[in-house]
């Protein structure tokens, strides 16, 4: 009777963890008897990159103007990231427009003042501790034409970060299945399997800083971001 009755409870045991994303198997219908687990790591990582975001906007008496003056600013500002070290598949043009531009007077109405054109940017400097620089490179090559929309710092090699966040996954894992084992009062056997069940991802963590103009120059502030890695591993049960 005092088999049954563990074989009971471990049986219970299994059906409430399976609905917590763990499972325990006792051996019954042809599955070995087993704990499996899911466990997430985590490691903070100081972004190596940034993403710049900037636009060059001209206003002329009409589109050709405008779309050849607005080219003639943007060529300025390629050349000056180029000259940084910036590789030409790190610049990439997100749109060109070009459209009328409008003001409106109570005594006039509205009317045509001339014409916009524009051009956005998308710059990966992957030398994040030189984007400032950068930031202030290009202000000065585009001069008025130019503006900064966002900097965003980014984790381009993740791969320092990666291990730590599986070796803190796997020592989760570990960690949980011990005491699934120790609450069922069963011994914790051999691995049987583990799969990442999620890849490395990056989770920002108040990173995101425009930048900031000083005296010195402009500094973007580069903060912490996570890596993170899930895992489900399957030990049996001894």
């Amino acid at each position: 009777m005092r088999k049954i009755a563990t074989a009971s409870l471990i049986l219970a045991s299994a059906l409430v963890l399976g609905a917590c994303g763990e499972t325990v198997n006792i051996g019954e219908n042809g599955v070995a008897q087993g704990i499996t687990v899911q466990a997430t790591g985590t490691a903070d990582v100081v972004p190596d990159a940034v993403r710049l975001s900037l636009s060059v906007s001209v206003l002329a008496e009409s589109n050709e103007v405008a779309l050849s003056q607005a080219a003639s600013t943007a060529e300025s500002v390629r050349t000056t990231l180029k000259d940084l070290g910036i590789e030409d598949a790190d610049i990439a043009t997100q749109t060109v427009t070009v459209s009328p531009e409008y003001s409106y007077t109570e005594s006039e109405g509205q009317k045509i003042v001339g014409y916009r054109a524009s051009q956005v940017f998308d710059v990966l400097i992957r030398d994040a501790e030189n984007a400032g620089a950068v930031v202030d490179a290009v202000v000065a090559a585009g001069g008025a034409n130019v503006s900064i929309n966002y900097t965003s710092p980014v984790v381009d090699d993740a791969t320092t970060g990666t291990v730590a966040a599986r070796e803190a996954a796997v020592a989760q894992a570990r960690a949980k299945a011990e005491e699934y084992a120790k609450l069922l009062d069963v011994e914790l056997g051999d691995l049987v399997y583990l799969t990442e069940v999620s890849a490395p991802t990056n989770i920002v963590v108040g990173a995101k800083s425009d930048a900031m103009a000083e005296s010195s120059g402009t500094r973007i502030d580069l903060g912490t971001q996570e890596v993170s890695v899930t895992v489900e591993v399957r030990w049996e049960i001894g």
